[in-house]
């Protein structure tokens, strides 16, 4: 694996920084109904990291790849568990 560099590890950062960011809606979503909750939001939020992830893909951005992988599955988690609970 080659070294990373520091914008890498920025990216990096970044991307798992505001995927963490996440977690707190996560956990609201999975503990019962969130009326709140502005679901399009976060049904639009899984459609850019799709787009992020084809561009990523093509362009053979790993720290971009990674972040969208994990974008999806967290803004997934909120989308299921908000509908488990509607």
């Amino acid at each position: 694996m080659p070294k990373l560099n520091i914008v890498d590890t920025m990216a990096y950062t970044g991307g798992l920084a505001g995927n963490i960011a996440a977690v707190p809606q996560i956990i609201k979503a999975w503990q019962g109904p969130t009326p709140g909750l502005a679901i399009l939001t976060w049904v639009l939020f899984i459609c850019v990291n799709f787009t992020w992830l084809i561009y990523a893909i093509n362009r053979k951005q790993r720290p971009l790849l990674v972040t969208q992988i994990i974008g999806i599955f967290f803004n997934t988690a909120v989308v299921v568990g908000w509908l488990i609970n509607t």
